[in-house]
């Protein structure tokens, strides 16, 4: 009775791990994005006589590196940078951010690894923020100063000099060897896998006006 008790645990675990198929670590090392270089342009906010009013700036330029790595018998086939959370290179955003990279954008599949600087002038208005946007930060430095026993009015008078956090997800794709250098790859023959990252980027609060 064990002993079939036995086989059968054996046999659904067998059949189970062949029903989810590959795990995406197991075909990709490495997934990573970030900052690429030192990013000194900042970004306006304007203020009027109560509080901060809206962000001046209308977009900004970006300095990312994507990176993916595939296990040794896999390669990475294509990759996908996006400013929202679940960024997905099979899936569509809507009016979201994001950019693809394929075919020859990734070695037309003959790389294990890729790296791609990419430098995107992104609209602000589509950009995701983690914790606060800029003209909340400028907001919540302002409340601080009125804190501290600064009127708010004086407060208002000056420069001040913040930060913000925009979101970046990378997805990058991984075949097979075989498939990936025929280019016979799709949804049901490769895995995924995502990393995340905070982008700081300066802040100017401008004075009231």
């Amino acid at each position: 009775m064990l002993k079939t008790i036995t086989k059968t645990t054996l046999l659904a675990a067998a059949i189970a791990s062949i029903g989810t198929g590959a795990i995406a670590k197991d075909w990709i090392e490495k997934v990573q994005v970030k900052r690429d270089g030192i990013d000194v342009i900042p970004i306006e906010v304007t203020a009027n006589a109560s509080n901060y009013s809206g962000i001046k700036t209308k977009s900004h330029r970006f300095l990312l590196r994507l990176y993916g790595k595939a296990t040794k018998g896999e390669r990475i086939v294509a990759m996908k940078v996006g400013s929202f959370k679940n960024v997905l290179y099979f899936e569509g955003d809507g009016s979201l951010w994001s950019k693809s990279f394929q075919n020859r954008d990734v070695g037309s599949g003959s790389k294990r690894s890729v790296s791609i600087s990419y430098k995107p002038v992104i609209p602000l208005k589509k950009v995701r923020w983690q914790g606060w946007d800029p003209r909340q930060a400028c907001s919540i430095n302002l409340d601080k100063k009125i804190k501290s026993g600064m009127k708010k009015k004086d407060a208002l008078a000056k420069t001040w000099t913040v930060s913000a956090n925009a979101y970046f997800e990378l997805d990058a794709v991984a075949a097979r060897k075989n498939k990936a250098k025929k280019g016979k790859w799709n949804m049901k023959n490769t895995t995924n896998q995502r990393d995340g990252y905070g982008y700081d980027v300066t802040v100017k609060c401008l004075p009231a006006s």
